[in-house]
């Protein structure tokens, strides 16, 4: 599937950037913007009141703790329908002031229901060229969300994520490359990112052996010719060397990384830690 967002005014897709309880990345932000920006779109900030987390005040061993541990107490429905109405408020105070500087339009609004359907409702109530951008980091547990937005939601063409070390988006496009037939997209994509800052792609070409590695490079070679904006990088890479690539992406420091998902960059299956703990800009996924 190509990374497609439609343009303002087509009332066909939007940036769907999805916001909560936890406190948004500055990072994903920008990530947002620039990617509306990009496609010439506009965003939807869609403020997800966690249902689950309000039926939680309904028992009585659940307890507010602090952040140094030293006190708790419980916690009232109502109480905590107030504190989700005043992180809503500050959070789209955030982003509207963002894309009020980009010149990028934006409409707000605040649901109440579990996070991936509240996604999944957006994305098909306009669409489907939407791309979903999480405005939280992702932890480690969030491979199961992961999964279930990457492949569950019919109305998205790509997600935008950040990780917890994310701290620019400005630098080269890069696109994590596993499969050639998909590049021509997926160039097409790092294209309309890399023109807004350096004009600069980066192919990393991904594969597990030598040879596997070695077709793709002349593949990738011919579809971009004597481009001079477009520079490609090999990396062998073996199921379980996670870490290794990581460490590619981050010595790379891109301004976003382009990639698919379910294959070596971001596995269906397997543990995120590697890939966050290096990853410092936006990561926009493609199924």
């Amino acid at each position: 599937m190509i990374a497609h967002v439609a343009s303002s005014g087509e009332d066909s897709g939007r940036v769907v950037l999805q916001l909560g309880t936890r406190a948004p990345s500055a990072v994903a932000l920008s990530a947002a913007i620039r990617i509306a920006q990009a496609f010439q779109s506009e965003i939807e900030s869609l403020f997800v009141e966690n249902q689950q987390l309000l039926d939680c005040t309904s028992f009585s061993f659940v307890r507010e703790v602090s952040l140094s541990g030293r006190w708790s107490r419980t916690v009232s429905r109502e109480e905590m329908a107030f504190g989700l109405r005043l992180a809503a408020n500050d959070a789209r105070r955030q982003v509207e002031k963002m894309a009020r500087q980009a010149d990028v339009p934006l409409r707000s609004r605040v649901v109440r229901d579990e996070p991936l359907r509240a996604i999944s409702v957006a994305c098909a109530e306009t669409g489907p060229w939407n791309v979903v951008v999480l405005a939280e980091p992702l932890a480690p547990s969030d491979g199961v969300f992961l999964k279930q937005v990457m492949l569950e939601i019919d109305g998205a063409t790509g997600l935008g994520v950040v990780g917890p070390k994310a701290q620019r988006c400005n630098g080269s496009a890069i696109v994590a490359v596993e499969d050639t037939q998909r590049l021509p997209g997926m160039l097409m994509t790092a294209e309309r990112m890399a023109a807004l800052d350096t004009g600069v792609i980066v192919l990393l070409l991904l594969a597990t052996h030598e040879e596997l590695l070695a077709d793709m490079e002349g593949q990738a070679r011919l579809l971009v010719g004597g481009r001079e904006d477009v520079r490609i990088e090999l990396a062998e890479i073996d199921r379980g060397e996670a870490a290794v690539m990581a460490e590619t992406l981050r010595r790379l420091r891109g301004g976003i990384v382009i990639g698919q998902y379910g294959g070596l960059l971001v596995p269906d299956e397997g543990d995120l830690r590697p890939l966050l703990a290096a990853l410092e800009c936006p990561l926009f996924l493609v199924r």
